[in-house]
């Protein structure tokens, strides 16, 4: 796909070379503050290894809730050897409010696989970063440019908004991996290159970051502020007075409700029982007061007797959140211990500071706190 100046109804399409100047003037000094970015473009480029684990953690997350896990990340685990000799709950632990864990445990997967093949150097080819475990094409894309100031294309979810506007280009708002974003691509690579081609130390690095920005800051999916965007005059759906209508909307499926049922129970010593999640399924290797999910209380009460648990009545508290399609609801009662609970390794008493060295799932953490509330 080449993009050049021939005529689309009344609106001409920018060239390449054109948007990228544009943008790259921009980005600097409007550049968002982020600890992982080097702005100074005569300075070194920024390490790999930390935008990596941005990268990731920005994944379904927002920029102001990464920081200060980021921050954290790396005061601990400050390069990949270090990381690599970590156990899996501590950088569960460090995980911990993120959400989607497999993204760490690919991210221990993947720094175990470097130091194995790769002396604990992070990889420069394209080929080999997309290889390691959790990184796709986006990610390989902008370690590739951002750290290595490679000509490497971006698709997320700013850059397809961005792009579908300033070509008018009537496509699904859906995920870069999807077939329909694939013009997406073709886009974010030629206009990446034509920045490669400007004379700037980090041209491509600069420019995947600004298209990233300006989605973010500027050319947003409500309220886009096209009076203070650099590419207005060359935006085909601003000149159509339009801009809202790209890229075109999918309509948000359900929310399927849900509702589980957790016990507390504390011991004469006042610690509490807590359970972790098997392997397999979501949230595996976590911790948790002891539930049921998908179940009422009578159904509930005589599947915690088979393992020796007594679910009392009377609701203590509650909490809901969303997970993808799923509206939760967790409803937590009281409860005993029968005399012949067996406890092991999955299913324990711990006090409370044994507690916050754990990994525990952002919804028991809440009922947690409800419960230290009502009691201290």
């Amino acid at each position: 796909m080449i993009i050049n100046s021939t005529q689309t109804g009344n609106f001409s399409k920018p060239a390449p070379e054109i948007i990228a100047e544009k943008l790259l003037t921009w980005f600097n000094p409007a550049a968002r503050p982020m600890p992982w970015r080097t702005l100074d473009p005569e300075g070194p480029l920024p390490s790999a290894y930390g935008i990596w684990i941005s990268e990731i953690m920005l994944q379904q997350t927002q920029v102001a809730t990464v920081i200060p896990y980021w921050k954290r990340w790396m005061k601990t685990l400050p390069d990949i050897s270090t990381l690599a000799r970590a156990r899996e709950e501590e950088v569960i632990k460090l995980w911990e409010g993120l959400g989607y864990y497999n993204r760490a445990r690919n991210i221990l997967k993947a720094a175990r696989f470097i130091c194995t093949h790769y002396k604990g150097i992070f990889p420069k080819h394209p080929e080999e970063i997309i290889a390691l475990a959790g990184i796709g094409r986006y990610t390989a894309g902008a370690i590739c440019s951002i750290a290595y100031n490679l000509p490497c294309p971006i698709v997320d979810g700013n850059v397809i908004r961005l792009l579908c506007r300033l070509y008018a280009l009537s496509i699904p708002a859906a995920t870069a991996s999807s077939k329909t974003s694939e013009p997406i691509w073709q886009l974010s690579a030629e206009l990446v290159q034509s920045a490669d081609k400007i004379h700037h130390p980090m041209g491509c690095s600069f420019f995947n970051q600004a298209m990233m920005d300006m989605g973010a800051t500027l050319c947003t999916p409500q309220s886009p502020d096209c009076n203070h965007c650099p590419l207005t005059k060359l935006c085909s759906a601003f000149q159509q007075g339009n801009p809202l209508d790209y890229p075109l909307r999918k309509s948000a499926p359900p929310l399927i409700r849900r509702e589980d049922i957790a016990l507390y129970c504390r011991d004469s010593k006042g610690r509490v029982l807590i359970s972790r999640r098997p392997p397999g399924v979501r949230n595996h290797g976590f911790w948790q007061l002891p539930m049921l999910e998908e179940i009422k209380w009578e159904a509930a009460y005589h599947q915690f007797a088979k393992i020796n648990l007594i679910l009392g009545k009377g609701l203590l508290c509650k909490v809901s959140h969303n997970i993808t399609r799923y509206q939760i609801t967790v409803f937590l009662y009281p409860g005993q211990v029968d005399g012949k609970l067996s406890l092991d390794e999955n299913l324990r008493f711990v006090s409370e500071e044994e507690l916050k060295a754990l990994p525990v799932t952002h919804s028991h953490r809440k009922l947690l706190k409800k419960m230290e509330e009502k009691l201290f």
